[in-house]
């Protein structure tokens, strides 16, 4: 494959991507509406303790676990973000 062909695949998954996000997002949002009508708080560290350790066994690949970390923390942040 040529580096153009390649660059393709990356906007493909990229498009995809953002789909996932929006689709994310939004449900990030039914989220806090849920959380404030029932007076729960927008952070719950073990939760997301749970699901950092449960993505970590999903992704089974020590190599990429530290981007995908990374990934999915700034994921998790900006769901609070904009829940607020």
């Amino acid at each position: 494959m040529n580096l153009e062909e390649l660059r393709e695949q990356i906007d493909k998954i990229d498009k995809e991507m953002m789909v996932l996000f929006k689709k994310r997002m939004g449900i990030s949002l039914q989220i806090s509406a849920y959380k404030k009508a029932n007076d729960l708080p927008i952070l719950d560290a073990k939760r997301e303790f749970e699901i950092i350790f449960k993505k970590k066994k999903e992704l089974n690949d020590d190599s990429l676990w530290p981007y995908y970390e990374s990934f999915y923390k700034d994921l998790i942040s900006l769901s609070k973000v904009y829940q607020k």
